[in-house]
């Protein structure tokens, strides 16, 4: 690894934690800073570009979630690698954490030299990025603020001709096992046959950039979406090729690929959220097509109930699912739930935590519930506390949001997991 002055962001909001795991990993770095807030995380990013960052997904002040897209949307940060460390399950959270833009996920207890040789392979990949000053040298690909301010232009071209184009999310599976188990001159094979086919098959008009470390975001002008969805599974194959090629495994992790429409007004950010949100749901459906094309969709099913003993918050909540074509419905208690008069068509029930008798408590109950344990249950907490979470997850639930809510994170939360 080439020399300097290497640095590593902790964000915890317990000391001893922190300490704890700095002392797992001193050895990578020269320096290390301690963050115990969201405000403490934005004021000391302001001044300092840290190599690596890494993260418990809930602290004092807000959500981790939010506070990697805060850290992400910095020009400067783009490229930084973002581990979290939790006590959160694992297969509930990990996809969301990398959906957001982390680069890789450690449950508590964590294997601490898998832990090390993980932290050193992100610091080499990042020294590696501000070497050549944000292009990746294995791909090729521009850095992402150079990526965002091309789709910008696109977008105009888009609003005043008749051009088209398509915006594409890309994740191939499983290059943090190649690198661990076959060395990173085998990741980066995998990454550069894969750059050179996007190339291939999008021949015109064709911009990429890594969007995370465990993403590959694409556009495309002019070109029929149905030709790129043959070359996305063209490539998938190749990419399943070239895995079995290092891995010599029958069973290798594959490719999965989502495509939406280049909207002229809608800002990128929120595309991509559409676009993360449907990789999730391919990922944790084993049957679903690996390589989809993105129409808006909503749930056959149009009936939400809402429990939330904040009125502002739940008119606020309603507002919004009113508006993406829900009918919502506040009750307050399982006894109200279980006799809902459109049983047939709800879609969803989403629970605050503070409701009476507490969220947890309805969340476990809706789960033994012989008609609505089939219907999808969301946690709304304000808190935000690990434990409290798990407990959710472990209670049934199968998907939480964190208070002050993102509007558009809740649209897009919402219809995943209506769908």
């Amino acid at each position: 690894m080439e020399a300097g002055d290497k640095s590593v962001l902790i964000i915890e909001q317990h000391k001893t934690h922190a300490e704890s795991i700095y002392h797992d990993i001193r050895h990578l770095f020269d320096r290390y800073f301690l963050a115990f807030s969201a405000q403490e995380v934005r004021e000391h990013v302001e001044d300092h570009v840290p190599d690596v960052i890494i993260t418990n997904p809930f602290f004092g002040d807000g959500s981790g979630r939010s506070c990697i897209r805060m850290l992400r949307k910095d020009p400067k940060l783009h490229a930084v690698p973002i581990i979290v460390v939790s006590s959160l399950p694992e297969k509930q959270v990990k996809l969301d954490f990398y959906s957001q833009g982390a680069d890789a996920y450690f449950q508590l207890p964590y294997d601490r030299e898998k832990f090390r040789s993980t932290i050193e392979e992100k610091l080499r990949r990042h020294v590696r990025l501000l070497v050549n000053k944000g292009i990746d040298t294995v791909t090729g690909f521009s850095p992402r603020s150079v990526f965002e301010e091309a789709y910008r232009r696109d977008q105009e071209k888009i609003r005043n001709s008749d051009e088209h184009g398509v915006l594409g999310l890309l994740a191939p599976v499983g290059i943090d096992f190649v690198i661990r188990d076959y060395g990173l001159e085998a990741g980066d094979k995998l990454m550069s046959e894969t750059a050179r086919l996007m190339r291939e098959m999008c021949d015109r008009r064709f911009r990429a950039t890594l969007w995370t470390q465990k993403s590959i975001l694409f556009s495309i002008l002019n070109k029929k979406h149905e030709d790129i969805l043959h070359g996305l599974e063209d490539l998938r194959k190749h990419y399943l090729e070239v895995m079995h090629s290092i891995t010599q495994l029958q069973m290798t992790p594959g490719l999965r690929a989502v495509m939406i429409p280049v909207s002229a007004e809608t800002v990128l950010e929120e595309q991509v959220d559409k676009l993360s949100e449907r990789l999730i749901q391919i990922s944790r459906d084993p049957e679903a097509d690996p390589v989809q094309f993105v129409a808006e969709h909503i749930s056959s099913k149009r009936h939400i109930i809402l429990a939330d003993p904040d009125p502002v918050a739940a008119n606020i909540i309603s507002h919004r699912l009113k508006k993406d074509g829900f009918v919502v419905n506040e009750l307050h208690d399982i006894d109200e739930i279980s006799s809902y008069a459109h049983m047939n068509d709800l879609a969803a029930v989403l629970v605050d935590t503070l409701v009476p008798g507490g969220g947890i408590s309805i969340v476990k109950k809706l789960v033994s519930h012989p008609v609505l344990s089939g219907v999808p249950t969301m946690l709304l907490s304000r808190f935000g506390h690990e434990e409290e979470i798990a407990e959710a997850f472990e209670a049934g639930a199968e998907d939480y949001l964190m208070k002050p809510l993102s509007l558009i994170e809740l649209s897009a939360r919402v219809k995943r997991l209506t769908d």
